[in-house]
């Protein structure tokens, strides 16, 4: 059996085919459908998983990691009882516990699974998710899209068309955004081109209006420092998180704190909370138009349909304002489950798939899942298509600045991308040329950039170094500006190989791209420490 598991930054949920061939979430230890991402170090041998978690977060919030999706593929990390932690190793936790109530609701042991991630997603992000997978004791079949999940769960929905559809898929989590165009046709689903912003979410409106709230509490006692208590501060940012959600279903609430003896009463309305946040919800208009102008420059000028995936599309701006301001007929699609239910139909087509001309692979599949032989050849027939999320190049020299021609070493520097944004995957660069900088030179120093802001610079300040490698013994007495060819290849899976060679001797390097803070040797030593907790909801 496969699963789906949409790991999120606020919430995370995971999905199953049931016997009837459905995708159906599994609830939470406490029959809840999703889970909160958040993980309570009680002490060096335990961990606690979930609402139980964010509610400890009270009492002692030093000791809960949350919204740590949000670091993936960096070297951040937190200490708990004097144990460093990372992203992948939080995430590891959260992770086991999805695995633990899957196993124990569906009574099979839960191993091969999908876990998805925000289409903007690069690929030191995109590695760190598929380590936490590993770190968790789990088979990551693959990381999928989160908007590609949402599609095939669409698809699946609706029965597809034989004709081309184009879909918008607008998707705002707890803590990221992106926006995507997907083309759906018979059994192909195809990303067309994908935007975003990985820092803009639910979490950012709950710090506005904890922030609002904080100020009047201020105002109405000059005298009083709550921000100086943490666990004020944790309860203040679970009220911001409730007061969003009902102020998405009524016009007004009342909020009352109490604090060093002091009560203050807050009216908060729809229209305060639209005010304050309407520079966030502008950031994802933004983002939209962006990638709208570069769907139209692939020909794409028409939606069939415009899905609001993640639970901040709830808030009724979102619908509004994509209607005004961009004139979008959008609805929602299951917004808070559609993407773990996607990750599960694609879990089984990735088992289907590997295997599909086996004799007798489709009725043994078909057997485990309740599914008919038929249906289980038409899963197999489907084929999902991506797109490089960022751009990704390498450091040369500026051929524009004038000392590349007399003093190439100290020439400026740039990156230049060899595979573009939102280039269909697989993707082959070919052999791109460049030169040595002096005569003798015996190694030259590949690196790999990844573009960091929203469009593509050649500025360092614009992107951000993700990998190296380095192709030593070329040999001896070369010229300056002696050929060496590199060529960058992205599987389908967002997997960068790097090669480079010098033609003359066929010197070369090849190397595939390792992201995040853990090698080989880091990854056994987190594995022990994930592995020495016992984990509950």
């Amino acid at each position: 059996m496969t699963f789906g598991i949409d790991l999120g930054t606020t919430h995370s949920c995971v999905a199953h085919i049931d016997d009837a061939g459905k995708p159906v979430i599994i609830k939470s230890a406490i029959g809840e459908d999703t889970t909160p991402s958040a993980v309570y170090f009680e002490s060096r041998q335990n961990a606690i998983v979930g609402r139980a978690a964010k509610n400890e977060a009270l009492l002692a919030p030093d000791l809960v990691a949350q919204l740590v999706k949000r670091d993936m593929g960096t070297k951040a990390e937190y200490m708990f009882h004097g144990e460093r932690h990372t992203p992948e190793t939080v995430s590891a936790l959260i992770l086991r516990e999805l695995a633990r109530t899957a196993a124990e609701h569906t009574g099979e042991n839960v191993h091969d699974v999908v876990i998805t991630v925000p289409a903007y997603f690069g690929v030191a992000e995109r590695e760190a998710t598929r380590a936490a997978g590993q770190l968790a004791g789990l088979n990551v079949l693959d990381v999928l899209a989160e908007p590609v999940a949402a599609a095939m769960h669409y698809q699946a929905v609706t029965g597809g068309s034989a004709s081309a559809e184009h879909i918008l898929v607008y998707d705002l989590g707890g803590g990221t955004f992106d926006t995507t165009v997907i083309s759906l046709e018979g059994d192909d689903i195809a990303v067309l081109c994908t935007d975003g912003d990985d820092r803009l979410g639910g979490a950012d409106w709950d710090d506005v209006i904890a922030g609002y709230l904080l100020s009047q509490l201020e105002a109405a006692h000059p005298h009083l420092r709550p921000h100086d208590d943490p666990q004020f501060m944790q309860d203040l940012l679970i009220s911001a998180e409730r007061l969003k959600k009902e102020l998405s279903m009524v016009q007004a609430r009342r909020h009352i704190m109490r604090f060093g003896g002091s009560v203050t009463q807050v009216e908060f309305t729809r229209e305060q909370m639209e005010d304050l946040t309407a520079a966030l919800l502008e950031r994802t208009v933004a983002v939209t138009e962006r990638m709208i102008a570069t769907a139209r420059a692939r020909g794409v000028g028409h939606f069939d349909d415009v899905l609001l995936v993640g639970g901040m599309t709830r808030l009724p701006a979102v619908t509004r304002i994509l209607k005004e301001r961009l004139g979008l007929d959008a609805r929602h699609h299951d917004p808070d489950l559609a993407v773990a239910k996607g990750a599960a139909l694609f879990a089984l087509l990735r088992q289907v798939r590997p295997d599909r001309e086996q004799p007798g692979k489709a009725e043994d599949v078909a057997a485990r899942t309740g599914l008919t032989v038929p249906e289980v050849q038409q899963i197999a027939a489907k084929r999902v298509t991506t797109v490089v999320p960022r751009g990704f190049g390498t450091r040369g020299i500026d051929a524009t600045d004038p000392l590349s021609a007399t003093d190439p070493v100290n020439a400026r520097t740039i990156v230049l991308h060899l595979l573009p944004a939102n280039t269909q995957l697989p993707a082959d660069t070919g052999p791109y040329t460049f030169y040595t900088v002096i005569d003798n030179q015996r190694a030259v120093g590949v690196e790999v950039w990844e573009q960091a802001g929203p469009v593509e610079s050649p500025d360092l300040n614009d992107n951000r170094k993700i990998g190296e490698g380095m192709l030593r013994n070329l040999p001896a007495r070369l010229p300056v500006r002696t050929p060496i060819e590199v060529t960058f290849f992205m599987s389908e899976t967002g997997l960068l190989t790097v090669h480079a060679t010098e033609p003359r001797s066929g010197t070369d390097l090849r190397f595939d791209l390792q992201i995040g803070n853990l090698d080989q040797a880091g990854m056994e030593q987190a594995r022990k420490s994930v592995d020495g907790y016992d984990v509950s909801g």
